[in-house]
């Protein structure tokens, strides 16, 4: 009786941070080898964890909007680089350079981001291109 009083537990312990660790994904889904440039429109910022999103519509080659949809890291990694909730305003037109996903679908990992004024903004990966651009 005592061993399972501490089995039960201790499992069911184990088995909650299984799926926490499991809930966590990698940006494999991302083509992080390339890299491409959109300019468009902000249609919505979600500025919640785990992930960071601004929603962009991008002109498409017959002229209708396309939406891409960019996925930045987390709001502490973002606040780290001096951005907030404000930086991203829908309605502006920004410059976005992303590692686009692997399938072609239309978004991508964000890289760096030309801001209306000229302001390079950049993730950490591209800290080199930020500095360089000073």
């Amino acid at each position: 009786m005592m061993r399972r009083t501490i089995a039960l537990p201790s499992a069911a312990l184990m088995l909650a941070s299984a799926s926490a660790a499991f809930g966590h994904h990698s940006f494999a889904m991302f083509d992080q080898s390339r890299k491409v440039t959109i300019e468009g429109t902000v249609a919505e910022v979600q500025w919640t964890n785990p992930h960071v999103w601004v929603e962009v519509d991008v002109t498409g080659d017959d002229g209708d909007p396309v939406r891409w949809g960019i996925e930045f890291t987390s709001v502490v990694h973002l606040t780290r680089l001096g951005m907030t909730m404000n930086t991203f305003r829908v309605g502006e037109e920004i410059e976005f350079t992303v590692s686009p996903y692997a399938d072609g679908a239309p978004g991508g990992r964000f890289y760096t981001a030309r801001m209306p004024g000229g302001e390079l903004l950049c993730d950490v990966g591209a800290q080199q291109v930020c500095r360089d651009n000073d």
